[in-house]
């Protein structure tokens, strides 16, 4: 039957590990001065020879003839036996498959027995992690002290999921990724033992996709091979992968500065072979940051870049077109998409962002990129907006800036002053404190009457925005300028109270809109109808506490479903609580 490649070449000694030096340096020495630990835990990503070493260290400790560096013979039955998973005292055990109690009972029931051929007794306990915690418990005394012809080993990809009583009772070994140009080398040996034709940039790409793990290059090594007919070609790995190579969107990366046009059918056409979003991404950003490594450093960032020849190639000739800001900018753009990506995006929208921020980059347009991937606004003035007959007739400019002392003076007339809609483009402090808010909006009528709110009424003054509030001969009143959200929300009484006491304390007068009438209009299709009976502005709601907090949470409810995610704060009391005995008031 035919074998896989990756078992085929299996490492059968210590130095056919590739990538592990150290971890092997400290096995094969402890096993040269024969104090080889009882139990060991090597951990590490996939395909990185955890379960190869201790394969290793089995057929080291039962070899009938090692060598002076404690490899392994290879030749004596025990080795043979080992290799082909026969040998009677070397136990592999899947810790997925048998996570039970039971299966570790049996285990502790035959430990104590000695081996049957060999020295030692050896035991693999793959996937360790997966182990309940009752197999766990008991496995705990026989780790600790098992028999002195006993080793256990584990291996797990999530050592952090291993009881730390556990880890305690073991030497904990990490094993770490393969690097890209070890994974090279192994992948050109392997194809010359097979006699397999293979391009030198194939090879790198296959290392590339393989993320760290050897076991999957040399699978997509092996399908690489038979898509290309005996051949590992750079073209069957771009078809197995189903995307573009490292070749492709470098070349794609060149025709986005010098032929935008032609860039986006090529973006259009990679997505369409089948390349994910997220990989795309990956991959571009690897190309960015080895431009922006090399724009800073040169030549010398060659040791930190795992890059082929023609990698290089590029980087050298491509460089110089662009600007390490531009290219920074290039790299957190790919960041930030790439959290999207994962969690999945239509590809046309993909495509879209990736060719309109990088469009961005390219022209220079880093402010705009900057603004868009943290989603912060510009900061400038809106134009405003234009005034109806009726709003113009309620607007009147505030006054110059005046010192204190002439401030009740100027607004001794009974005028109105009018909210300016572009006052929400201030740019407010992270911590929402209304002094600071006030600083920035300047000395104006608006702001001296935020100041009189709490920093914790900042929904009180986004509400007013685009209001009207008037000062009249009886005290004071509010035009909502047909923003039907403010009205709502003053309609609640806890609110129009807070506001109430603001502005009384501002114009110094001691009446306005009663807290319990409703401004909405009869025929507001936001209201619900309590008896067949909409409410009327200036009219006082039904005397029914439940109904009347009914109608509350109602008109608040409708309003989240129309505003969505705009809504990021709002306050509810019931109707005729009293605002200050009030537990429950924000919501």
């Amino acid at each position: 039957m035919y074998v896989s490649l990756y078992r085929r070449y299996r490492p059968q000694t210590f130095s056919d590990m590739v990538g592990q030096n150290a971890a092997v340096g400290v096995l094969q020495e402890s096993l040269k001065e024969g104090r080889l630990g009882h139990a060991y835990l090597f951990s590490g990503p996939r395909g990185c020879g955890k379960t190869s070493a201790a394969r290793l260290v089995a057929k080291s400790l039962n070899c009938q003839h090692p060598t002076a560096e404690a490899e392994p013979c290879g030749e004596c039955s025990s080795c043979i036996s080992i290799a082909l998973g026969e040998h009677l005292d070397v136990i592999e055990i899947d810790g997925a498959s048998n996570r039970g109690i039971g299966e570790i009972r049996d285990l502790k029931s035959h430990v104590n027995l000695k081996p049957l051929s060999a020295e030692y007794k050896v035991y693999i306990i793959d996937e360790v992690h997966m182990l309940t915690e009752a197999a766990f418990n008991a496995l705990l005394k026989t780790l600790e002290e098992p028999p002195s012809n006993v080793v256990f080993l584990l291996a797990t990809t999530e050592p952090y999921k291993v009881p730390v009583t556990i880890r305690s009772r073991c030497q904990h070994i990490p094993f770490h990724r393969i690097s890209i140009a070890d994974m090279v080398k192994r992948i050109s040996y392997v194809c010359n033992c097979e006699n397999i034709t293979a391009d030198n940039e194939a090879i790198w790409e296959v290392a590339r996709q393989a993320d760290g793990a050897l076991r999957d290059a040399l699978s997509l090594t092996e399908q690489a091979v038979a898509l290309g007919k005996g051949s590992l070609t750079l073209d069957s790995v771009r078809d197995l992968t189903g995307g573009s190579n490292r070749t492709e969107l470098e070349k794609w990366v060149t025709e986005l500065r010098t032929d935008p046009e032609k860039s986006a059918a090529d973006l259009h056409a990679m997505l369409a072979r089948g390349i994910s979003a997220e990989r795309f991404t990956e991959s571009l950003f690897a190309i960015f940051r080895d431009l922006w490594m090399f724009s800073l450093w040169g030549e010398g960032s060659f040791e930190a870049l795992e890059a082929s020849d023609a990698e290089r190639e590029f980087l050298k000739n491509e460089t110089g077109a662009w600007t390490p800001d531009k290219l920074r900018a290039a790299c957190m753009l790919c960041n930030r998409l790439l959290p999207r990506a994962r969690y999945g995006m239509r590809l046309e929208v993909f495509s879209g962002l990736i060719m309109l921020e990088l469009m961005n980059v390219t022209e220079g347009k880093l402010a705009e990129t900057e603004r868009a991937l943290t989603r912060m606004p510009a900061h400038t003035p809106a134009a405003a907006a234009p005034l109806t007959e009726a709003r113009k007739q309620a607007h009147v400019t505030p006054p110059e800036p005046q010192s204190a002392p002439d401030l009740k003076k100027a607004f001794a007339d009974p005028k109105p002053f009018y909210v300016p809609e572009d006052i929400i483009s201030a740019p407010a402090p992270l911590a929402y404190d209304i002094s600071a808010l006030c600083s920035d909006l300047g000395e104006g009528t608006f702001s001296k009457l935020l100041s009189l709110l709490e920093s914790r009424h900042i929904q009180i003054a986004a509400a007013l925005i685009g209001c009207t509030l008037l000062r009249t001969d009886s005290g004071w009143d509010i035009a909502f300028n047909g923003n039907p959200h403010a009205e709502v929300f003053f309609s609640i009484p806890q609110n129009r109270k807070i506001l109430s006491q603001a502005v009384q304390g501002f114009w110094e007068i001691n009446s306005g809109p009663d807290e319990t009438t409703s401004p909405a209009a009869a025929d507001d299709p936001l209201f619900p109808q309590v008896n067949g009976t909409a409410p009327v502005a200036g009219k006082t709601l039904p005397d029914d506490g439940k109904k009347r907090q009914t109608m509350a949470s109602d008109r608040t409810d409708r309003m989240l479903k129309l505003m969505g995610a705009e809504i990021l704060y709002v306050k509810e009391a019931g109707f005729g609580e009293d605002p200050e005995s009030s537990q429950g008031g924000e919501q």
